[in-house]
């Protein structure tokens, strides 16, 4: 809530006089000296996205969570015609309404593939319902530009501008072998997505989903100082939060990265890959102050990330040489604050760290089941 905080969503009205998403709040507060704000509310979010993808599991098997408020729904089995579909996801639509709130609008896209499916939800009016099918698909394409298309970011397009694609529907009557030349295996994905040719596995029942990439949090100091204690506390919430999800997702980690931000707007940091698996909060932390710990005092920093990377299922096996710290430690830890509350116990690092500084924050980028979602 500090004057460098942002809007991460803002009301129609506050929209009609310039106040969208991404403004500062110094901003918001010049455009409209009575705007109302309100902080995030993390639990809040949670809560109502179990809500929705419990509506969801109620119609397929096969729901993958694709962030905090977005999934795709497997109706293949479910639903043998589009019309069907369509008349299935106004269904949910309804019950997201009664069940959750009648404050939370959706948007539906139908599509013959994930890819479709997506574009489809992104393009259609907020709120509604869009099935894209073979004999309309072309109608939707045309004259879009390249980077309304889920995948395609601004190297991408300039690439496939040097070859005379600028639109959608020039992408999908382009030759499949000459974007294979440009792009490799990627090439023909491409054309793929924009002409309904699904290229990827969909099945994701059980709630199997595929491993993540990565897990970490990074977070913008609210206070600016060079207080070597305070930045360790700091580290150590982003560290622990970190260490959590990977434990509770039952995955370990052989890489730790870590980065810091100054007020000189340079940066510092790097990745530690080690030749072993690690998975308790006090490794990840001793990892990351190698990486990063003698850089703070070169100016005054602003922003700290934090995460681990080259992630594996953990396995029962055991190690001739254990880490530092047993892991039953980590699992007690967790056991006591999962069900009295974070931080009900800490590490000493974090003594005296109020809540103000690396509060708890919601990921919306496709990480882990929803159960694990935060950031």
């Amino acid at each position: 809530m500090g004057t460098r905080g942002c809007i991460i969503a803002s009301s129609k009205e506050a929209k009609a006089i310039g106040i969208k998403t991404g403004c500062r709040i110094s901003e918001a507060r010049k455009l409209c000296p009575e705007v109302v704000l309100l902080e995030v509310d993390p639990p809040k979010y949670r809560s109502t996205t179990r809500k929705v993808f419990d509506v969801l599991k109620q119609y397929s098997d096969d729901v993958e969570p694709y962030s905090i408020d977005e999934a795709f729904v497997n109706l293949t089995g479910y639903a043998p015609s589009f019309e069907r579909a369509a008349a299935i996801a106004g269904e949910i639509k309804t019950r997201v309404f009664c069940e959750v709130g009648d404050w939370l609008s959706n948007s539906v896209g139908i599509g013959s593939t994930r890819w479709l499916a997506k574009f489809a939800s992104d393009i259609c009016d907020k709120g509604k319902l869009l099935v894209l099918q073979s004999d309309n698909l072309h109608e939707y394409l045309k004259s879009r530009t390249l980077t309304e298309a889920w995948g395609i970011a601004e190297p991408t397009a300039r690439k496939l501008n040097s070859v005379g694609i600028y639109t959608l529907d020039q992408l999908a009557d382009y030759s499949p072998h000459k974007l294979m030349r440009m792009f490799g295996v990627r090439g023909y994905g491409l054309w793929a997505n924009v002409n309904g040719v699904e290229t990827t596995a969909q099945r994701v029942s059980d709630n199997i989903l595929p491993l993540p990439k990565s897990i970490g949090h990074s977070h913008m100091l609210l206070k600016r100082c060079h207080d070597s204690v305070f930045h360790r506390a700091v580290l150590m919430r982003l560290v622990e939060r970190t260490g959590r999800r990977l434990r509770a997702s039952k995955l370990t980690a052989r890489g730790v990265f870590a980065s810091v931000g100054f007020d000189n707007h340079e940066s510092a940091g790097g990745n530690r890959q080690l030749g072993h698996d690690i998975q308790g909060s006090k490794e990840i932390f001793d990892e990351v102050w190698q990486i990063i710990g003698n850089e703070l005092g070169k100016d005054t920093p602003t922003s700290f990330a934090v995460g681990v990377f080259q992630l594996a299922p953990e396995t029962p096996q055991q190690v001739l040489w254990p880490a530092k710290t047993r892991p039953g430690l980590h699992s007690a830890l967790d056991t006591i604050n999962d069900r009295y509350g974070d931080e009900t116990i800490i590490w000493g690092t974090l003594s005296g760290l109020d809540d103000s500084h690396a509060p708890d924050r919601i990921g919306f980028r496709k990480t882990l089941p929803i159960e694990s979602q935060a950031e």
